[in-house]
C-alpha cells in the first residue's frame, strides 16, 4: 500500500491513500474518518509548540531541544539508538547529541509531503455509541484529499461517467453534505483513476514477482460493438496462502487485427512476461476457434516448459460455458419452426405498451399473478429464448384468452406448440442451470465439471429416444457437438473430481463403465490415478496454506441429475474391498471411505483442516491447490482492477 500524507508548512498533516485492492470487491471507506479526541492533533494555528516548553523524553536528561525542527520532528527511542521521525513523510534519521540537526533540517527543506498542496480541513465533534454501553466523544477531521479518492473509487465501482462531476445537481449534493469540499473536474478526476489503477497495477505485478504457487490464466478477445476495435481481457485465478479464491483481472488492453494466432499468442505472452507469470502457469482457458488453438501451439515454444505443470501438457483448457453454448446452438438451430409462434405471440404482446397493458389487464382479469413480464428473445442467444419460452409457457391461459378478443392477434400457438415448447423449456433448463454453476466465481467449479458434463451426455442420449422427430434431431445435434469436444474428458477435470472426498474414484467408476464401458472405464480410471500421482510427485516441495477460508461451495438446486442416480446406485451395489497396504498419503485418502453425497460441503474448508490442521504431507495440499484454481469463469464478470483494500 502508497502512504502519502500531505502538510502545509505551518505544521497540518492530510494523507491521501491510493486504492489498492485484492482483486475482487470494492469497499470505499468513508470520506470522513474519525479519530478518538486524545489522538487528534491540535488546529494549525496551535501546531507550533514553543521552543521552550519542548522538552527532550530521554531517559535522565533534562536538557531542552531547542533547535525549532523539533517542532515538526520527533524523537524516538528504537532498539537502543535515538532517532528522529518527520511528521510528515514519517521518516526516521540518526538523532542525539552527537547527530546535530542539520541533516534533520535539510530533509524538511525537501519533504515533498511537508510542501505538498493540502485540501481544507475541518474539525467536528462525533457522539459514538462504544462498549458497555459507554458514549464516546470522537473528533472528525474532514480531508479533501481523502474525499476526492473516494469519490473516484465510486466512479470505478459503480460504473458511473466521469461527467458526473460537473453535473449541477450532483454538485450541490456535495456541497450540503461538506461545504468545504472543493469539486474537481472530469479530467481531474480521470487523472486520479488513472493513479490509483498505477499504483495497484504495480503493487499486484511485485505481488505475483514473489508468488509462490501456480496461476491460473482465462483470456478472452471482445470486439467493440461501437469502435469495431479489438481488445484482449487477460485474468488470473489463483488460490493463496491464506486459503481465498483470488480473481484479478491483470489486462484489458487493445489488439490490433488481425486477430491471428501469432498475435493473440504474442499479446498473451508479453502480458504474462510483465506480470512475472510465464514460469508461474497451470492451465490457460480460453473460447474454441482455430487461432485460439494455433496460438495454444505456438506459446509452449516461448515457455519454459519444465517449470509449468506437467511439463504444460495440460495447459490448454477449452472454457466450459462456450462448448456448452456451441452444443446449445446446434441443437436450437433444429426448432426453430417449432417455437416459431411461440416467439411471434410474445413478439405480437410485446410490441407497444398499449398491448402489454392488455395483457397485464387480462392477467388480472384471470387472477393470474403476473410477476415476470414478457420479454422477447435474441435467436442468436439460446439462454434468452429459453427465458422467454419459460416466462410464456406460464401464461398459457392469457394467450388463449386473448386470441378469442383479439382480431388482429393470429399467431397464437397450438396446444401441440404449447406441448413441445414445454418439453423445450425442460429441456434447455439442464444447460441453463449448469452454464450458471460453472459461470460462478466465488467458489470452486472444477470439482464439479465432471459429473456435470456426464449429466448432459447421459441426457443427450435419453433425448434420442423421444418421440417427437425434432427432440431427435435436436439430440443428434448435440451429441455431434459433444463428441467433438467432450469425448475425451480433459485430465485436471477428472482430478478435480477425485479430489471431492465424496467422490474420490468411485465416482470414475460409476459413470465410465455405463457410458463407454468396463474396458474402457479401467483404462481411463488407471489414467486419472497415474497423473494424480504424477501431480503429487511435482509439488512435493510445495509450501502449505495456513490461515482460514470464509467462502462456500455452490451447489446445484433442484432435481437430481442421471449422473448422480447412477453413482448412488454404484455406491449402494459396491462390494467393500479390504485395504490394500498405504504407502503414501494419497493412497490413504483414496482408501478412505467417501463422505455423504448430499452433504453440502466447502472442499476448500475440508483440504484445510486435513492437511493443515491434520498433518498431512504439503505435496497434496500443492495439487490440490493447483487443480482446483482452474475453473472456467465468464470474462465479463472479472474483477476490477481498481479495488479498496
Amino acid at each position: 500500500m502508497m502512504h502519502r500524507s500531505l502538510a502545509s508548512q505551518d505544521g497540518a498533516e492530510g494523507s491521501a491513500v491510493a486504492g489498492l485492492g485484492n482483486g475482487n470487491s470494492v469497499d470505499p471507506s468513508a470520506s470522513q474518518h474519525a479519530t478518538p479526541t486524545s489522538q487528534v492533533a491540535t488546529p494549525t494555528s496551535q501546531a507550533a509548540t514553543p521552543t521552550s516548553q519542548v522538552t527532550s523524553d530521554r531517559a535522565g536528561s533534562k536538557r531542552k531541544l531547542t533547535s525549532t525542527v523539533w517542532n515538526e520532528m520527533e524523537s524516538k527511542l528504537e532498539n537502543g539508538e535515538w532517532k528522529a521521525e518527520c511528521n510528515y513523510c514519517h521518516k526516521k534519521f540518526a538523532s542525539g547529541p552527537r547527530a546535530g540537526t542539520t541533516h534533520l533540517r535539510s530533509h524538511l527543506d525537501s519533504c515533498p509531503a511537508r510542501h505538498a498542496p493540502m485540501g481544507p480541513k475541518q474539525q467536528k465533534l462525533r457522539l459514538t455509541k462504544g462498549e458497555g454501553g459507554k458514549v464516546n466523544v470522537e473528533n472528525i477531521i474532514f480531508d479533501q484529499e481523502k474525499a476526492r479518492k473516494d469519490l473516484a473509487l465510486m466512479i470505478c465501482e459503480h460504473e458511473y461517467p466521469l461527467s458526473i462531476v460537473d453535473h449541477s445537481g450532483f454538485r450541490r449534493f456535495c456541497s450540503s453534505l461538506q461545504p468545504l469540499f472543493k469539486m474537481v473536474c472530469r479530467n481531474t478526476i480521470r487523472n486520479d483513476i488513472v493513479a490509483m489503477h498505477s499504483a495497484q497495477r504495480e503493487k499486484m505485478v511485485n505481488f505475483f514477482a514473489t508468488f509462490k504457487h501456480q496461476v491460473a490464466i482465462t483470456t478472452d478477445l471482445w470486439t467493440s460493438g461501437y469502435q469495431k476495435r479489438g481488445y484482449m481481457a487477460v485474468t488470473a485465478n489463483y488460490i493463496d496462502d491464506s486459503w481465498n479464491l483470488k480473481s484479478f483481472l491483470m489486462r484489458f488492453a487493445y489488439v490490433p487485427c488481425p486477430h491471428s494466432a501469432e498475435v493473440i499468442c504474442e499479446a498473451l505472452y508479453e502480458c504474462l512476461v510483465e506480470w512475472h507469470l510465464e514460469r508461474k502457469i497451470s492451465t490457460i482457458t480460453l473460447e474454441n476457434c482455430t487461432s485460439n488453438d494455433k496460438a495454444m501451439d505456438i506459446l509452449p515454444d516461448r515457455l519454459d516448459t519444465s517449470s509449468l505443470m506437467m511439463n504444460g501438457q495440460l495447459m490448454h483448457m477449452r472454457c466450459a460455458v462456450h462448448i456448452l453454448n456451441l452444443i446449445v446452438k446446434d441443437g436450437m438451430s433444429v426448432l426453430e419452426h417449432g417455437i416459431e409462434r411461440v416467439r411471434d405471440s410474445v413478439a405480437f404482446w410485446s410490441a407497444t405498451p398499449k398491448r402489454h397493458e392488455k395483457f397485464e389487464k387480462m392477467a388480472k382479469t384471470l387472477n393470474i399473478e403476473y410477476n415476470k413480464r414478457i420479454t422477447l428473445d435474441c435467436k442468436t442467444r439460446w439462454n434468452s429464448t429459453y427465458t422467454m419460452i419459460s416466462i410464456a409457457v406460464q401464461y398459457i391461459e392469457i394467450f388463449e384468452k386473448l386470441k378469442a378478443r383479439e382480431k388482429k392477434f393470429k399467431c397464437c400457438p397450438t396446444k401441440d406448440d404449447w406441448k413441445f415448447a414445454k418439453e423445450i423449456c425442460d429441456r434447455l433448463k439442464l444447460f441453463f442451470d449448469i452454464t450458471e454453476l460453472f459461470s460462478g466465481t466465488k467458489y470452486v467449479t472444477a470439482n464439479l465439471f465432471f459429473p456435470k458434463v456426464i449429466t448432459i451426455r447421459l441426457a443427450i442420449r435419453k433425448w434420442g429416444n423421444s418421440d417427437n422427430e425434432l427432440i431427435q434431431k435436436m439430440s443428434e445435434e448435440m451429441k455431434d457437438k459433444f463428441e467433438k469436444y467432450w469425448k475425451d474428458i480433459h485430465g485436471l477435470m477428472s482430478v478435480a473430481t477425485v479430489l471431492d472426498p465424496r467422490y474420490k474414484l468411485n465416482i470414475l467408476n460409476a459413470l465410465y463403465g455405463p457410458l463407454y464401458g468396463r474396458e474402457h472405464a479401467a483404462t481411463e480410471i488407471e489414467k486419472v490415478r497415474k497423473l494424480l500421482i504424477g501431480l503429487v510427485k511435482q509439488y512435493k516441495d510445495e509450501v502449505e496454506g495456513e490461515d482460514t477460508w470464509d467462502a462456500y461451495v455452490a451447489e446445484p438446486v433442484g432435481e437430481e441429475d442421471e449422473a448422480m442416480k447412477l453413482y448412488d446406485l454404484y455406491m449402494s451395489s459396491r462390494p467393500t474391498v479390504p485395504s490394500s497396504s498405504i504407502h503414501t498419503e494419497l493412497d490413504l485418502y483414496l482408501e478412505e471411505a467417501c463422505l455423504p453425497r448430499t452433504q453440502e460441503l466447502d472442499i476448500i474448508t475440508w483440504w484445510k483442516d486435513h492437511l493443515v490442521e491434520g498433518g498431512w504431507d504439503s505435496t497434496l495440499f500443492a495439487t490440490f491447490q493447483s487443480v482446483l484454481e482452474d475453473d472456467e469463469e465468464e470474462m465479463d464478470e472479472s474483477t476490477s482492477i481498481i479495488t479498496q483494500e
